[in-house]
């Protein structure tokens, strides 16, 4: 049984990999900055190690016998995007080099392009990448859209806050559907060294999906122009909130482009709020 290490796999879109990945036949190391607790959200059904992103050392000793290793990092300002997709791509790989993997992996976004490099994270995801190329080892770069798990994020009591402006149609894909890609294409030896787009099977707008999600859960939509929330988060001093304004500002100014061979996702948004709880709990972060 080969073993797969997915750092950032008690996150968000992390979890969903991990647990693709043991239901497909890998035996599956769960690397994050607290394993008890991750041990807790995940269950007895996989290996559990603590490591820093920063920290080679700890880095090494979690990856040693990994056959592959899927980097599912995240961030919530220029800072933290630097040191979790550039300085820690360089970390993993110093910490991976006396290691025989057959495959290293990452998420990006489906805006890592130079022209949209204006946005940080889009940017340092690229550096990223460029960095897996550089390795030599074989890779690869998901690139998905949306993910409507993420609508949840912009609840506030029973309203769901709307920031910024909403003309741009987006692919929304399920976080499930993105961790089946992942595990399809990590155990084709014939899938490497490329870049994955991943798209759902229908498109609509950042106001479209609120609603439906808002009329799922009986929720008002509250709309929030991207400068206020940008004012209100640097006054609190809330980094997160100040880069959610900017990403939704610049995702609609930048649109997602067409591309002929995006791998196409299945599950709708009506699929996906069928499957969902009524009462959420919102206190869920990307990774």
């Amino acid at each position: 049984m080969k073993t797969a290490s997915v750092i950032g796999g008690s996150g968000m879109l992390g979890a969903p990999v991990a647990r693709q990945l043991r239901a497909d036949g890998y035996r599956v190391r769960v690397i994050s900055r607290n394993s008890d607790k991750a041990e807790r959200l995940l269950g007895p059904d996989f290996e559990y190690e603590t490591a820093d992103l920063l920290d080679v050392d700890s880095l090494r000793r979690a990856l040693k016998g990994s056959d592959a290793v899927h980097i599912n990092a995240s961030g919530h300002s220029r800072r933290s995007y630097y040191n979790n997709h550039v300085l820690g791509t360089k970390n993993i790989l110093e910490a991976l080099s006396d290691e025989r993997i057959e495959c290293i992996s990452m998420i990006s976004t489906a805006l890592a392009y130079p022209e949209f490099a204006d946005r940080w994270d889009n940017r340092y995801k690229m550096e990223a990448e460029a960095l897996l190329k550089a390795s030599g080892l074989p890779y690869l770069v998901f690139m998905p859209s949306w993910f409507m798990e993420t609508l949840a994020l912009f609840k506030q009591k029973q309203r769901l806050v709307h920031i910024g402006p909403s003309t741009q149609p987006i692919h929304w894909i399920a976080a499930q559907d993105y961790a089946r890609e992942v595990s399809r294409a990590l155990a084709d030896p014939s899938v490497r060294n490329r870049r994955i787009v991943l798209y759902g099977s229908e498109s609509m707008t950042m106001a479209e999906a609120m609603a439906a999600y808002a009329r799922h859960h009986d929720l008002k939509v509250q709309r929030m122009p991207a400068w206020l929330a940008k004012a209100v988060g640097f006054i609190s001093r809330d980094e997160t909130l100040m880069d959610v304004a900017d990403l939704m500002r610049h995702y609609d100014r930048a649109g997602e482009k067409p591309v002929v061979d995006a791998v196409r996702t299945t599950t709708t948004l009506k699929d996906w709020l069928g499957s969902q709880r009524v009462s959420e709990n919102l206190t869920h972060r990307y990774g």
